[in-house]
Formats: structure tokens, sequence, C-alpha cells
């Protein structure tokens, strides 16, 4: 079962339909798109099935590891189910505007800014703009968005790009890094396969081995 944000964000009622497998490949897929918007996606490590925080998570800041996102009514933190997750990751990203002089004050990334006469040559949907809105992610990369009257509509349309950047399935070349799949080679991909069955089958033999306990 794999979602696009097109289909929208899985359902309380899908995600307690998943297998163990089809779970664990969600839950990978949110803590991927947490680490590209500079968070830190932590399951609480409560072992009673009975713990009001048991199986749940929270959101911690990269930088500062400050918790940004919890159910703070909960003693202990954590609190938020892989529904509550996905939805802040994609229902509530936050864009700034740049719209002070060149030289700054530059607010926090992502950031759109408009561009009057810097974006030669740039082309939105195959025609050739000058002046435009731009959407600045943060790590070198920037996007042309288009031209529009208001700010406000180039913070819905840096929105809606943020999302697909941030939910496009990449692969960890190596601890806490990704690229994109079109950026990978076949022999990195088969790789990456062959870790991902041998995963999912420890998975399943510890979904089994819980299920011979229940039996017993």
């Amino acid at each position: 079962m794999l979602y696009s944000m097109d289909s929208g964000i899985p359902t309380r009622e899908e995600i307690r339909a998943m297998t163990v497998v089809e779970y664990k490949v969600l839950e990978n897929r949110l803590r991927r798109a947490a680490d590209r918007q500079g968070l830190r996606l932590e399951k609480s490590r409560a072992r009673d099935p009975h713990a009001v925080d048991h199986g749940t998570y929270q959101f911690v800041d990269q930088r500062n590891n400050s918790v940004v996102k919890q159910d703070w009514d909960l003693p202990r933190g954590f609190g938020l189910d892989l529904h509550d997750v996905a939805r802040f990751l994609f229902e509530d990203i936050n864009v700034n505007v740049h719209d002070g002089p060149e030289w700054g004050p530059w607010p926090e990334f992502p950031f759109v800014e408009y561009r009057s006469g810097n974006t030669p040559g740039a082309r939105v949907k195959g025609k050739l703009i000058e002046d435009g809105w731009v959407l600045n992610y943060g790590d070198g990369d920037e996007h042309i968005l288009g031209v529009w009257d208001d700010a406000e509509a180039a913070v819905r349309a840096a929105k809606d790009e943020l999302r697909r950047k941030y939910w496009d399935e990449m692969l960890e070349t190596e601890p806490g890094s990704y690229k994109p799949l079109n950026e990978r080679s076949r022999d990195e991909i088969q790789a990456k396969i062959r870790s991902l069955n041998t995963q999912a089958e420890a998975l399943l033999d510890e979904a089994r081995a819980l299920g011979r306990y229940l039996d017993d």
C-alpha cells in the first residue's frame, strides 16, 4: 500500500488496516520527509502497551534538539500517531516571505521572494518569464514558481511544491543523506531493495514470534 500526496494523507482507518511491513514503510517515509524539513521524528520507547504514549511520536528540531510538536497534555510528551505526523508534515508547512531589500534581513528557510529582472531565461509551463516568485529551499536549490500579483498565491504554490519535494521517495545513500531516486544508479537501487527485503523479513520474523507468544 503506497501513498502519494496526490492521493491524500492516509486516514487512521487506513493506517490501522496496514500490515506490519506497510506500517513500517510509511513510518520510514515520514521519518525521511521530516528529516528533509530539518526535523527528527522520535518514537516513544514506552514498552507498556497501556502507557498513554506507547507507540506514539513527537518532532524535534535537529538544530537545537527542542521539541516542536507533541501532545502537550501528556506528562512525558510524544502522543502523536502516524496520521498526526503526516498532517503536521504536509498540511502545516510554514513558508516565509522575503519582502525586504536584497541584503536582508533574511527570513528562515524555506521562503519565497519576488525577483524583478533577476530570473532571465526561467520558464513556467513553457512560457519565458523575467520577473516572478522564487522558492528558496535553503539547501542551495531554488525553484521558479511563476508570476502572481500577491504573496499569498506564491505561498500556496510554494507549499504545493514543498509537499512534492518532501514526499518524493528518496534513497538514503548514507546515514542522514538522501538523493532522489532518479539520480541513483540501478546497482544502488537494487542494493537498497535487498536491504529493505532483509529488514522486512526481520520484521515478519518478529511479528511471527509475537504471534506465537500470544498463542501460547
